[in-house]
């Protein structure tokens, strides 16, 4: 019998239509989102971009090096445009994704933000959100360079987790499996997970085409006669989980409580 196949990529919007600044912000994402999630030393809130956007492309200027794992940007002050593309179309424009600002509540809020609470000091985001097979994904961290190797990314995972991992009775999503994804040669991203309790699943090979000039690419696929791209490198990602039956909220707590 005969067949047809009608698909049709749909059109980029370009330019992107931003939501007006003095009406709520949709973040139109598949589950309840927290107004907040706070721990002593850090708060995590939904990113709106007419109040975080400029602290965080201010913070991101001039270290192009945050984005050398990530397939986008780098973002600064000179990529508007370009952030709140991204921010439309990979951020508010996927359900599975909600983009949280990272807070430090040690550190005093901005002249331009007085109630904020704190100092931005990155974003965080829930991604590959799936209520039907009770999981979800942390990513999108970029954690703003005054704050590398302090206790903000613990404390920030650490609330994603708790809040994805615990039954709703107590106050979570009750999700089964929380994973993480990152570059196989990124190797500070899988210890930062493994500390967090994450298990490694696996190496994915060739799991990503990256634009040539975003991503550090794991492989190149030139050697290969007749591949579709031959100058869009590759990666392959390093797949980690943790998932409910090896959680432990005492252990993520602790973690979180460390001094540094």
């Amino acid at each position: 019998m005969a067949y047809v196949n009608l698909y049709r990529p749909p059109p980029e919007v370009t330019p992107v239509q931003l939501p007006k600044s003095d009406e709520p912000l949709d973040l139109n994402f598949c589950l309840p989102v927290p107004e907040e999630l706070s721990s002593e030393r850090v708060k995590l809130v939904p990113f709106i971009p007419a109040l975080h956007r400029s602290q965080f492309l201010d913070g991101v200027t001039g270290n192009p090096s945050l984005y050398d794992y990530l397939p986008y940007g780098p973002f600064d002050n000179s990529t508007v445009d370009a952030f709140n593309l991204w921010h439309e179309q990979r951020i508010r424009g996927d359900p599975a994704t909600v983009l949280f600002a990272i807070i430090d509540k040690t550190s005093p809020s901005p002249d331009s933000h007085p109630l904020q609470g704190g100092a931005l000091a990155g974003v965080i985001a829930y991604l590959q959100t799936f209520p039907q097979s009770l999981s979800t994904e942390i990513g999108h961290i970029c954690i703003l360079p005054k704050w590398q190797r302090t206790f903000l990314n613990t404390n920030a995972v650490g609330l994603l987790l708790i809040h994805a991992l615990e039954v709703p009775e107590n106050g979570g999503w009750g999700l089964r499996r929380v994973q993480w994804q990152a570059n196989a040669e990124n190797g500070p991203s899988v210890r930062a997970a493994e500390r967090m309790g994450f298990k490694m699943e696996g190496i994915i090979r060739w799991q990503r085409v990256l634009p040539e000039a975003n991503g550090r690419p794991s492989a190149s696929a030139k050697d290969r006669k007749g591949d579709p791209q031959p100058d869009a490198p590759g990666r392959h990602t390093a797949m980690l989980a943790l998932c409910w039956d090896h959680y432990d909220r005492a252990a993520v707590e602790a973690l979180m409580n460390r001094k540094k």
